[in-house]
């Protein structure tokens, strides 16, 4: 009897051994699927080259909700850096300004640019594809009279244009860029040689009453189209991500900045719960980091292309 129970005593043990390790492992496991966005690297400290011998362009950005310029020096091998730039608001999303307050607005814009030092042909316009949609009559004829050259954009070309001033080559291989706007969201990668683009909703989805749980599957069906190749990292410009990483650009300076999760950053308001939304569905493995550029754009991936 003895025996027996130093048997059953044994076998419980092993027993119990086994469950322990199991469980350990499965602790182990779990955290190491996890792990690439747990242990993102917190800082991206890459420095584009700067410009040799460059000249000044600037090109002026006519979006659904802002009216903005950018002023770049940039030379013959495409190298750019940001001189200066200005922030307006067109609120042609809202159907608040009209033709002739943003015409108005673009003259100004136009003094202010050339009297930094920027030649007249070097001076483009470019009307998001989200304007565009809202079918502003005479908008881009009325800007051309203004002697600017003026460009119409697609969702296609702005993913693209963001994606060449943003992601530096050395990344591109293993990154995909997305491209938050107020009227369209917008992602782009390489793979093979060849640039792939998605156009999805944008963070003012809420004012067409378009329900969260939509977007979130939207975002999240197109980010699984991006081959996990490319998605180790994501660069990502917008203005409400901006919001988001403000108050690192208020105490660093640099032009890359890592993102935190997205349950770091408030959703207090239509504006930031709907930018969280977008965030939350792009925030999955294998992508460790989210990283946001403070200074590039799809108006100066524009400019860059005229080089390339």
């Amino acid at each position: 009897m003895k025996i027996f129970s130093k048997a059953v005593i044994i076998l419980i043990v092993l027993v119990v051994a086994s469950c322990e390790t199991q469980k350990a492992n499965n602790q182990t496991q779990r955290p190491a699927a996890e792990s690439s966005i747990t242990n993102s690297i917190r800082v991206f400290d890459y420095q584009p080259e700067k410009p040799q011998n460059g000249e000044l362009n600037a090109v002026i950005e006519v979006g659904s909700l802002g009216l903005n310029y950018f002023i770049i020096e940039i030379d013959d091998e495409a190298r750019w850096v940001l001189k200066k730039q200005e922030f307006g608001r067109s609120n042609i999303i809202y159907g608040a300004n009209s033709t002739t307050e943003i015409e108005s607005n673009i003259k100004k814009y136009k003094q202010d640019i050339t009297a930094f030092g920027v030649s007249p042909k070097n001076i483009y316009c470019v009307v998001s594809s989200s304007v565009i949609k809202e079918n502003i009559n005479d908008l881009t004829s009325r800007i051309s009279n203004l002697d600017i050259t003026t460009v119409t954009m697609t969702p296609e070309n702005e993913a693209k244009y963001a994606m060449i001033s943003t992601i530096p080559r050395e990344f591109m291989e293993e990154s995909f860029m997305v491209d938050v706007g107020s009227g369209n969201t917008k992602l782009a990668w390489v793979n093979s040689a060849d640039t792939s683009t998605i156009e999805i909703h944008g963070s003012k989805y809420f004012l067409g009453d378009v329900r969260d749980t939509t977007v979130f599957r939207e975002v999240r069906d197109a980010l699984l189209e991006v081959p996990k190749e490319n998605r180790n990292l994501c660069f990502i410009l917008g203005g409400i991500i901006y919001e988001f990483a403000k108050e690192k650009i208020d105490n660093e300076d640099r032009r890359y900045y890592v993102l935190e999760s997205p349950g770091d950053y408030p959703t207090n308001n239509e504006k930031l719960k709907a930018g969280n939304v977008i965030y939350s569905a792009l925030y999955l493995e294998p992508t460790y980091s989210y990283i946001f550029d403070s200074e590039s754009n799809f108006s100066i991936g524009y400019l860059v292309s005229l080089k390339k």
